[in-house]
């Protein structure tokens, strides 16, 4: 029974004879990985909003709350966010949104919108920022 090298892959050579002449070329796959990501990592720091209450007081976040409930209660439509069929490209809500990604923009990453889950977190959100306009 012959034995392997742990880098020999037995396929048709003898046991003896190694895969390179040469073992201080051997690359050096996480630093290959490493170099051609490089020119994606951006290290500047980014600011992190403030954790703090938006609201002034107790009262004025009751009272937002409040208009929440009655907006989202009475299925209030925000205009210009993509809720209502008018604001669609054709009749159909949109079954995936594209972003353009990378340094330049030059890339486009689809974004499934499947409607039941999306499209109501999408109106939520809209009402939600419409409300807080108005605090």
């Amino acid at each position: 029974m012959t034995t392997q090298r742990q880098h020999q892959t037995g396929a048709g050579h003898p046991i003896d004879e190694e895969d390179s002449d040469n073992d201080d070329e051997t690359p050096n796959v996480a630093q290959a990985i490493n170099d051609q990501q490089r020119h994606n990592i951006h290290p500047e720091a980014i600011v992190v909003p403030l954790h703090g209450n938006p609201f002034v007081n107790d009262e004025t976040q009751q009272q937002y709350f409040v208009t929440l409930v009655e907006v989202v209660a009475e299925n209030i439509m925000p205009p210009n966010c993509r809720l209502a069929a008018t604001e669609w490209e054709g009749d159909k809500y949109p079954v995936f949104e594209t972003i353009s990604v990378g340094q330049q923009g030059s890339k486009e990453l689809h974004i499934s919108l499947a409607e039941p889950m999306w499209f109501n977190q999408a109106k939520l959100w809209c009402q939600v920022l419409l409300v807080l306009s108005y605090f």
